[in-house]
């Protein structure tokens, strides 16, 4: 494996723990070497990344799952492989995560979609050079959790396609209490406006429908927290328009971990005329490029299988 020099005092994410990862594991609860807990094709993405609804071609986006996070989200769905390593998963070099790309791509993938991977950005970047040296040409995705570096996410400067960050809370008190980072909506900020200028406005392929470049920001509505989900509309909508998608989420389920001491509105699900308030709102907004779900989509349907 390479050596990289960030990994030595890292602070890669906001958390700048300053930890040595090749002797121990950093507040991500990792240490230098990706591990990739799942790989496949996926199809339950926004239709610009899995495919459009309603037609025969159902390859799906090529979706490669890291163990590990910087986020602490308490009530996290993929918890399994967010909060450490499981054991299960394979350690994977730059190389080996090319050939990854690349097997995706093989089997019709359309595009590769890499899940909460900047707390492995250097050797991400690597991978997507050596798998363009290789011969990968569909897009590039990266999934995250919207609480990025700014000087992290440079590393992948011309080689990221779309952008798919979260946007999960506007409030420091909120955020400090259910996310452990009262800085979270101040990065996310700086981070959503890093990803725009990398990858600019949305751009979509009119035979296909896929999105070739361009950002889907996410928010995961939570319970009882609609003037937070308008805070974060209102800063979208402002800020980026309809040059980027905006996926306004009611799929928040309780999950099992959550502890008794968790926030009382952790446990319930979203109220729907909470969350048919701010679809409106964000069509009051002008946002014409946005999805959204129905109360079908709550649950643990879309969580995949992965190896714990």
């Amino acid at each position: 494996m390479a050596h990289y020099k960030a990994y030595t005092n890292c602070t890669l994410c906001p958390r700048k723990c300053g930890i040595n990862r090749y002797e121990k594991t950093g507040f991500c609860l990792m240490g230098a070497l990706p591990e990739v807990n799942l790989y496949m094709l996926h199809h339950g993405e926004e239709p610009p990344i899995s495919g459009l609804l309603g037609t025969e071609d159902k390859r799906g986006s090529g979706t490669v799952f890291f163990e590990g996070c910087s986020l602490k989200c308490i009530f996290c769905q993929n918890s399994k492989i967010s909060q450490g390593p499981t054991g299960k998963g394979e350690r994977a070099d730059a190389e080996r995560l090319a050939d990854i790309y690349l097997e995706l791509q093989d089997k019709g993938a359309y595009n590769i979609n890499l899940v909460t991977p900047m707390h492995f950005a250097p050797v991400v970047a690597d991978s997507i050079k050596a798998a363009k040296r290789g011969g990968l040409t569909i897009p590039v995705a990266v999934n995250t959790g919207g609480y990025e570096e700014v000087s992290s996410l440079k590393l992948l400067e011309g080689l990221v396609d779309i952008y798919m960050p979260d946007f999960k809370v506007w409030d420091s008190k909120i955020s400090g209490q259910i996310l452990h980072a009262p800085d979270y909506a101040d990065k996310a900020v700086s981070a959503l406006r890093e990803m725009f200028r990398q990858t600019g406005p949305v751009d979509i392929d009119p035979d296909t429908g896929l999105m070739r470049k361009g950002m889907i920001v996410r928010h995961l509505m939570l319970p009882g927290k609609l003037f937070d989900t308008k805070k974060i509309i209102d800063f979208l909508t402002g800020e980026f328009g309809n040059d980027i998608f905006i996926s306004l989420m009611s799929q928040y389920t309780p999950m099992p971990h959550l502890t008794s001491d968790a926030p009382d509105f952790l446990k319930r699900t979203v109220p729907p005329g909470h969350y048919d308030s701010a679809s409106d709102y964000l069509i009051d907004k002008g946002q014409t490029n946005a999805f959204v779900q129905d109360s079908s989509s709550q649950g643990d349907l879309l969580i995949p299988a992965f190896k714990d």
